[in-house]
């Protein structure tokens, strides 16, 4: 029988699951590509608003570079690389900080549901406090 599915409850439970993923069960790199995914869904209807939309702007003008080059090999690098394989580009190996691109990507997803439905999937509190527990601004 079908389930009818809309984009707000997807993205949610992929939110939630990355979270959990992450925080739970030392599992980094598919809490990349699920909230990657959530990131990117909740983004499209947001256009400029979108997180990532947002810190292109910001990093291309504070360090001059190119918003393609800043998105390809900076801001989706890792969620692009887990997702597709190009046989003639991609090397078998890539090296990533994994546990700051989940954080990012997750941050991205809630910051992105947060702007489109001014609220959090029922994890994202508590991703919020491990973050501000385990990453001050101003580092350990």
């Amino acid at each position: 029988m079908p389930h009818r599915v809309g984009k707000r409850e997807a993205a949610s439970h992929q939110l939630d699951w990355a979270i959990r993923l992450f925080l739970d069960h030392d599992a980094p790199l598919p809490a990349i590509t699920l909230a990657g995914a959530a990131e990117e869904m909740l983004g499209k209807p947001l256009v400029d608003q979108s997180a990532f939309q947002d810190l292109t702007r910001s990093f291309s003008a504070s360090h001059g570079i190119d918003p393609k080059i800043l998105s390809q090999q900076h801001l989706n690098k890792a969620r692009n690389w887990l997702k597709h394989r190009s046989l003639d580009t991609d090397a078998e190996y890539e090296d990533f900080e994994l546990e700051q691109e989940a954080i990012q990507y997750i941050a991205r997803g809630l910051s992105n549901m947060a702007i489109l439905y001014q609220s959090l999937p029922y994890e994202g509190p508590r991703f919020l406090e491990w973050v501000k527990a385990n990453r001050p601004p101003n580092g350990p």
